[in-house]
């Protein structure tokens, strides 16, 4: 009985089970190759690290690959900009958006050594990726601590009336223009795109005073601008009749001017006419200057003992 022949356990196994390996060692391969796919999207780049060492910098959006199990990528959003809150946390945003302060951030010392809290947004964009991730150890928390110091020594450099009220314009300048050169020189890869003193408000214990001292200067603003609006109300009228009375002085000038040339005229023209003949021209002169006064004039004729009265009628005519 020993040596009967079994069929089923002597017979070849089947053709198709020769493939099974190869196909899951090739199914095992596509696998791998596949997980090499990876997409940046747009607004993304992206850095290829093979071994550890950066080997390409992905600038364009798309499906891009790399070498499985080898090759390691980090993308970051180059075109998103993000920020950094001081003095203040946003917990909730939207319209019924919740902040928490951060008093030990936002309490600084002024140039006038007053004490004063400054709630300040910093905005920044990546424009290096490579500098940004190799550069520095921890780029982000780097850009914070260079910014609260930046604000601090800016803050420190100004008065406190500056820092509340005419100046946030310049110190917002001039903290981005000092946050973005220490970021260069740290070699951070960032563009520093906004500063924003976003509340600036004194300590609670002097509020009450600062509040006196703001409405004194919105009293003393709305002075100024009544002032100025009286101004620029009566200076034009002003200008106005001083032009007119130049005018009528320039006209009277022009007409006295006239008339003094026209009387000199006609005295040198008598003046020529007297030399020619003196007593001719003195008699004229008499009766001309008689014809202009009689007519309008009443004559009374006394003779030397004052006892006959004759009157000449010289209006008229004098035809009687």
């Amino acid at each position: 009985m020993n040596n009967v022949y079994d069929i089923k356990e002597n017979r070849p196994a089947p053709v198709w089970t020769r493939f099974l390996f190869p196909l899951f060692v090739l199914a095992v391969v596509i696998i791998i190759l596949a997980t090499g796919f990876y997409t940046v999207d747009s607004g993304e780049e992206a850095v290829v690290l093979r071994f550890g060492s950066h080997v390409e910098t992905v600038t364009t959006s798309g499906l891009k690959w790399k070498i499985p199990l080898i090759d390691r990528v980090y993308k970051v959003k180059v075109s998103e900009v993000k920020r950094l809150e001081f003095g203040f946390r946003t917990i909730k945003e939207g319209a019924a958006a919740e902040y928490q302060d951060v008093h030990a951030e936002s309490l600084m010392l002024t140039g006038d050594e007053n004490l004063i809290n400054v709630e300040t947004i910093v905005q920044f964009r990546i424009v290096d990726i490579e500098k940004f991730l190799f550069e520095v150890t921890k780029g982000e928390e780097a850009l914070r601590v260079a910014a609260e110091a930046t604000i601090r020594r800016v803050v420190a450099n100004h008065p406190m009336d500056a820092a509340l009220t005419e100046d946030k314009l310049s110190i917002q300048q001039e903290i981005r223009d000092d946050l973005q050169a220490i970021s260069d020189s740290y070699h951070l890869g960032i563009s520093i795109t906004a500063v924003q003193l976003q509340d600036v408000y004194p300590p609670v214990e002097v509020n009450d005073a600062f509040k006196d001292v703001a409405s004194a200067r919105e009293d003393r603003s709305s002075y100024i601008n009544q002032s100025e609006t009286y101004a620029n109300e009566i200076i034009p009228q002003a200008r106005g009749n001083a032009a007119e009375a130049i005018n009528q002085a320039k006209a009277f000038k022009e007409r006295r001017i006239a008339e003094a040339t026209g009387d000199v005229a006609l005295f040198n023209s008598m003046l020529a006419e007297y030399k020619l003949g003196k007593e001719v021209t003195r008699t004229r002169l008499y009766l001309e200057m008689m014809e202009e006064i009689l007519p309008g004039i009443k004559v009374y004729i006394v003779d030397e003992q004052g006892s006959t009265i004759k009157w000449l009628p010289m209006q008229g005519g004098g035809s009687n």
